[in-house]
């Protein structure tokens, strides 16, 4: 008992000494913030640094009401002329279009969004007088500052009249697409128009990244600087998914173009892409080469650093489309080829489309594919094109193990 009591004494001792600490510290701390206080406000104020903010701020306030003053004036003026309420002459007509543009030409770029604000605000304006106000959009605005018209373009479309939709009487040109050609065509600047790219929202980037190709990859030494910038571009996954969108585009080209086998291979030997790249290239690349190449794209395939099964897909789609185009051509590139995977999934391909009309060779290729998919792949795509209630398909079916 008498040492429970000491314990407890002991306990309370220390917890007091503890309590008596702790308000110690928090007294100094009170303390010296009241001090730091009082030598605050013992500082002299420097009423010269106070006018002298003050001025500047006064400044700032007479130049932002003298802005908008302006830039309201300029909107009036502007609807007046495109209105025309007085009937001028061209001649005349020519003269305030020139004083306009002169005056579009002084402002920054926080003007041109008070200006694009007053003048859509009036609810007179019509879609042939926003049409008129994008031509000084393109034609001052955007050349002269690129990198801040992309920024207010995508944060504010409407102001431009970029939409999804069709526009009801004059056709209104897409200002931030002229922005794009005009930068990739006229100017031949390919990081400006990835910087403005940049600058644009998600949802612009994948609208107008494809104008890339329209406008600058007309050829193959600059479908490979346009490659290159695009991969500089894509810093973010979204972007990266964006760009790997448009590779098999930018790789071939238009597709009416046909490239030759040769620009596309030596443009992708000298891009050094990863296999996750390589497959974003080829993509529907059967719709693109040329008929006659489509051997050399086989044989490349089989040595390309693809995954087998995505190698395996390009080339049963490049042998089917070659089989419909030139079965005889598949024949002999069947007949001379060495064994391998990819042989064995045109020979799949070659087999599915022959069999209606030369079902015993058809059939005689599909017995060169061992067991596994290759084979049962033919084997189906023969069913599916039967008439599925016929003797024959049924006959088929069983023979093979197909379920109807």
């Amino acid at each position: 008992m008498k040492r429970s009591l000491i314990i407890c004494a002991v306990i309370c001792i220390v917890a007091a000494l503890l309590g008596w600490r702790e308000s110690k510290q928090l007294s100094s701390k009170k303390e010296a913030n009241a001090k730091l206080v009082r030598e605050a406000s013992a500082l002299p104020i420097d009423d010269a640094q106070m006018s002298k903010a003050a001025s500047i701020r006064m400044a700032q306030r007479k130049e932002d009401l003298a802005m908008k003053k302006k830039v309201k004036a300029l909107a009036s003026d502007c609807f007046a002329l495109l209105r025309n309420e007085g009937g001028a002459s061209a001649e005349e007509l020519a003269t305030l279009r020139e004083n306009i543009k002169s005056r579009l030409e002084e402002l920054d770029p926080s003007a041109i969004r008070e200006f694009m604000d007053e003048f859509n605000s009036n609810p007179d304006v019509n879609s042939g007088m926003k049409s008129d106000v994008n031509e000084y959009v393109i034609n001052v605005f955007i050349k002269k500052y690129p990198l801040e018209m992309a920024r207010m373009m995508s944060k504010a479309p409407e102001l431009f009249s970029i939409s999804d939709e069709s526009m009801p009487e004059r056709v209104i040109y897409d200002p931030f697409k002229y922005l794009v050609y005009y930068y990739c065509w006229m100017k031949k600047d390919l990081p400006l128009v990835f910087q403005c790219l940049a600058e644009a929202s998600p949802e612009f980037q994948s609208k107008y990244i494809s104008e890339t190709l329209e406008y600058y990859g007309d050829t193959p030494l600059r479908r490979a600087e346009l490659f290159e910038e695009m991969r500089a571009f894509a810093s973010t996954p979204e972007q990266v998914e964006l760009v790997q969108g448009q590779m098999s585009n930018l790789l071939f080209g238009r597709p009416d173009a046909k490239v030759t086998f040769i620009e596309v291979s030596d443009l992708l030997q000298s891009a050094n892409l990863s296999s996750e790249e390589l497959v974003a290239a080829t993509k529907d690349m059967e719709k693109k080469v040329r008929v006659g190449e489509t051997g050399q794209w086989l044989d490349w395939l089989a040595i390309a650093e693809i995954p087998d099964e995505i190698s395996k897909e390009r080339t049963f789609e490049l042998a089917t489309r070659w089989t419909e185009k030139d079965y005889l051509a598949v024949g002999q590139w069947l007949n001379s080829s060495p064994d391998s995977p990819e042989k064995s999934a045109v020979a799949s391909a070659y087999a599915a489309k022959t069999y209606p009309y030369d079902p015993e060779n058809a059939m005689r290729w599909i017995e060169t594919l061992p067991q596994g998919a290759e084979r049962t792949k033919a084997l189906e795509a023969i069913y599916q094109n039967m008439l599925r209630e016929s003797d024959a398909a049924k006959e088929f079916a069983s023979e093979y193990g197909l379920q109807r």
